[in-house]
Order: structure tokens, then C-alpha cells, then sequence
């Protein structure tokens, strides 16, 4: 399950880029700015990965341009996905021995200049003070599959990717949407049926929402709630047993090692649990319950890093749940994901260091840094080095 190499036209910082990455380890060296997270970001994309966040895809496109383009030459690993994460509609396993080629391309599309797309969605419209109905350009996302069109969910089938970056650090502490965000990104990365279930699962909870208050406003009546209520349950139940299955599994596997542990806070719906609280949920106006209320912590000897964990004890959590999640990755897809760390050693200290290399060498790796005195010598003995300017 690896990346040969990536090409790049018009993304984010780069007119055109090719990186060819070696099949064990590649160290990404330049100053920031320069573009290394960028190559990582793409590399998340192909694995329908968002590395991060994004206040909209136009920010993917290179300013001043109209489109981009991301391609990488996959080469996958010889053991078959598991039969699980079998397609769902054709009950055929991926193959993940073929190497693919996986296009993304990028389209800016303005309404303002094209009245073919006037009739689009209002969520591509906003008005001006004056009431003016302003028309927003937006991306439109093609994927290509060996150059046969393909969605992309259908990329998840091909390759994995699990990043380590600074930002990741502030997970303990963070809200509970951005783990929420976290855990949903490598579950739908990971296994389809999540894809599909948490896609479906909030596109419910928008919907009942707006039933909740057309209710609250006396436009429409309460019984308009069961067929949502009973599409929340079915697409919320999968959700709630993916969960509970993968924090199972990682502390299993790491087996409170050094003390650390996560604890998953499920917010549980039920038949009887809706038809109690609909009452509340129409004043609110909102779904107050299920799925997308779900929180977890880290814990180091049973008590929450969040509250009482030094620096260094959520540093060394957050760096066991990563090396927790390759195993897991590697338990579903039977092949080990990629792993990316994003100019992450500047901010390790020395046994933060050692368990990061004592990892690096068991599937393809790709670092980041500004400079090479952050990273340990010897990763420069067996890593293939491109330098950006």
C-alpha cells in the first residue's frame, strides 16, 4: 500500500510538481512556506483523506488560476482487503495487489459568468445588504480511477494514510467536534460502509433539524419526526458499534502501554430515548442526541489528560493513538497505511523520538521538516531526501 509518486498542477502553491517518493522512507526537507504540507495534503486527498481543514476547496486551487489537478501512481500491497469491506453493491473485494493511477481534478465554476449554473443550489447563493442574490463560485470535483470516472469513496479501496502534525497535539484539549472530525476521517478513509453511514447520518440530522423547527414555528406537526427518527436509529446504530469496535480495538492492541488508554462517551439514541426527549429537541430546535454528540479522552492511568495530564503525557497520548491507529488500519485492510509526520520532531522530545523511529521502518513513510537538525540522523541513512525552495 504505497505512493510511487505525485504530480501536481496548480495546487495550492504549485504551478506543476512532481514528487516521486521512495517505497520505504522519503524526507521532505525546505523552509515553511514552501509547500511540504501542501504534498501531504494531496496525498491525503488521494487517500479521500482531509489532512486538514479548509474554509472552502477553492483554497486548493492556485490563486489566480481556474482549475488544478492531483495524480499519484498507487502501488498496492499483495494481501487482498478483508472480506468486510467488500463492495456493497457488487460483493467484490478490492485489489489491492494492482497498481492505480487516482486523478483528482479540480474546476472553479462562477456563476456569474456562466447562467448555466444560475439554476444551481442555493447553497452556492447568499444575498448582499441590498438583497442582491450573489452568485459564489465554487469547485467541482472530478475522480478518475485509471482514467475511468469513479466517486470518491471508491479511493478508500486503494490506499491509506494516518498523519501525525503538530496540530494533532492539541486533540486532548481540543472540542469534542474536532475529534469527532478526527475519528470520522479515519473510519470513512478506512471502511466504505462508515463513509456511507456517516454521510447519510448527518445529512438526517440537518433534515430533522429543519422539521424541529418548522415544528417550533407551528409550520408542521410533530408526527413529520417518526421517518426521521427511524433513518437516525438505523444509520446512528452503525455508527454508535463502529466506534465502540475501534476504541476496543486500540486498547487492546496497546494494551495500556505506558498507562495510556481512551475512553469513548457515546451519546446513545433509542426508540424510547427520541420519543422521550422530542419535546426538548423541538424547543431547542435541534437533535440533541445520537452520534454527533459522541466524545472521547485520553487517559494516562485512568485519570483525563485533559484536566490533569502534563504537556508531555498528551504529547505521548496523542503519539499512541496514531501508532495505535496504523495497527488498526492494517487489521481492516490487511496492508499497513502510509504514514505522514508533518514536521512533528521539533516538537518531540527524545523518547517521543525513539518511539516515532521504532515505527517508521514497518510501512512507507514520508517526513516533513525545515530543516534537517530537527530530525534524528540516522533516518537520513535509509530515506530518499527532496529538498523544496
Amino acid at each position: 500500500m504505497n505512493i510511487q509518486n505525485l504530480s501536481l498542477t496548480n495546487f495550492r502553491n504549485f504551478s506543476s510538481k512532481k514528487v516521486v517518493f521512495d517505497p520505504k522512507l522519503t524526507v521532505i526537507l525546505g523552509p515553511n512556506g514552501v509547500g511540504k504540507s501542501n504534498i501531504l495534503e494531496a496525498v491525503g486527498l488521494l487517500a479521500a483523506t482531509r489532512i486538514h481543514k479548509v474554509d472552502t476547496d477553492l483554497d486548493f486551487v492556485r490563486f489566480g488560476q481556474a482549475d488544478a489537478k492531483v495524480e499519484g501512481q498507487i502501488d498496492g500491497d499483495e494481501t487482498p482487503f478483508r472480506p468486510d469491506y467488500a463492495d456493497a453493491s457488487t460483493g467484490r473485494q478490492g485489489s489491492a495487489g494492482q497498481g492505480k493511477t487516482l486523478t483528482i481534478n479540480l474546476q472553479i465554476d462562477d456563476p456569474q459568468y456562466s447562467s448555466s449554473e444560475r439554476s444551481e443550489s442555493k447553497s452556492n447563493r447568499g444575498s448582499s445588504p441590498q438583497g442582491r442574490t450573489i452568485y459564489k463560485p465554487y469547485v467541482r470535483k472530478t475522480y478518475y480511477i485509471d482514467g475511468i470516472k469513479k466517486r470518491l469513496v471508491d479511493f478508500t479501496e486503494h490506499f491509506a494514510i494516518v498523519v501525525f502534525e503538530p496540530s494533532d497535539l492539541e486533540l486532548v484539549s481540543g472540542s469534542p467536534s474536532d475529534r469527532r472530525h478526527h475519528l470520522d476521517t479515519l473510519l470513512a478513509s478506512i471502511n466504505r460502509d462508515y463513509w456511507r453511514a456517516i454521510s447519510n447520518y448527518n445529512k438526517i440530522v440537518v433534515r430533522r433539524n429543519k422539521v424541529l423547527q418548522r415544528i417550533l414555528d407551528g409550520k408542521s406537526k410533530k408526527s413529520e419526526l417518526d421517518f426521521w427518527d427511524e433513518r437516525l436509529l438505523e444509520h446512528g446504530k452503525y455508527l454508535t458499534e463502529a466506534r465502540q469496535q475501534f476504541f476496543e480495538f486500540i486498547n487492546f492492541v496497546n494494551g495500556k502501554r505506558g498507562g495510556y488508554s481512551w475512553q469513548i462517551k457515546q451519546s446513545l439514541v433509542t426508540d424510547e430515548k427520541l420519543a422521550r426527549n422530542r419535546d426538548r429537541d423541538i424547543a431547542a430546535g435541534v437533535t440533541l442526541s445520537g452520534p454527533h454528540r459522541d466524545d472521547f479522552v485520553f487517559l494516562f492511568r485512568d485519570k483525563n489528560l485533559e484536566f490533569f495530564g502534563s504537556r508531555g503525557e498528551q504529547r505521548m497520548a496523542v503519539l499512541a493513538l496514531k501508532l495505535a491507529e496504523l495497527e488498526y488500519c492494517n487489521s481492516k485492510r490487511g496492508a499497513r497505511p502510509i504514514l505522514a509526520l508533518d514536521d512533528i520532531f521539533s516538537e518531540l522530545d527524545w523518547e517521543h523520538r525513539e518511539a516515532v523511529l521504532g515505527v517508521i521502518d514497518k510501512q512507507q513513510t514520508i517526513i516533513t521538516a525545515a530543516e534537517a537538525e530537527s530530525l534524528p540522523k540516522q533516518i537520513f541513512k535509509k530515506s530518499k531526501v527532496v529538498e523544496l525552495r
